[in-house]
């Protein structure tokens, strides 16, 4: 079977291409250690798909502010509001309420702080 773009991933495998007789080119994960894989690794390794490319971290960013205001009113509505309602009733403390809200605003600061 073919093979193509071997790729070192975060865990130790080979992440690659190959050439499936019915869908065409799909994405696979060769490992040393699976029954299915351990061929395609030890070719990948061997060079014969290419040069395996390194391992490359993602670049991750931070949140925008309009994420973090997402985030937020999420967990306020799904965390916090219900301690608000259950609180008038009776049935929780404002403490508790409150304590919510500032481990929501713990969770998620300002983008700008």
């Amino acid at each position: 079977m073919n093979a193509r773009n071997p790729k070192q991933n975060a865990v130790g495998t080979i992440d690659l291409e190959i050439e499936h007789p019915v869908y065409g080119w799909i994405p696979f994960t060769a490992s040393p250690d699976d029954e299915n894989g351990s061929d395609f690794f030890a070719q990948a390794v061997a060079g014969e798909f290419g040069s395996v490319a390194g391992y490359v971290e993602p670049v991750v960013l931070p949140p925008t502010k309009s994420q973090i205001d997402a985030l937020r009113r999420t967990a306020y509505q799904s965390e916090a509001d219900p301690l608000f309602f259950k609180w008038h009733r009776g049935e929780s403390t404002e403490q508790a309420w409150i304590d919510k809200i500032a481990d929501i605003r713990q969770l998620y600061p300002d983008a700008d702080k």
